[in-house]
C-alpha cells in the first residue's frame, strides 16, 4: 500500500498584494515539476458561494 503525503497551502491578503500572482507562479512550477495539486478558492465553487463571493469582493 503506498501512501501518499498531501500539503494545504493558504495565500491570504487584502485585495491587489498579488495573491492571484503568486498562486499562478506556485501552479507553473508545480506543473512543469510534475506535481499533481488542486487549486480552490473560497467561498467559491457553488453557485450559492459564487454569489456570496460577489456580494463579499
Amino acid at each position: 500500500m503506498t501512501t501518499t503525503v498531501g500539503r494545504f497551502i493558504s495565500f491570504e491578503g487584502t485585495e491587489g498584494v498579488g495573491k492571484t500572482t503568486a498562486i499562478e507562479g506556485l501552479c507553473q512550477r508545480l506543473q512543469a515539476a510534475g506535481i499533481d495539486y488542486v487549486r480552490t478558492r473560497e467561498p467559491g465553487g457553488s453557485p450559492f458561494a459564487e454569489r456570496l463571493r460577489a456580494i463579499l469582493l
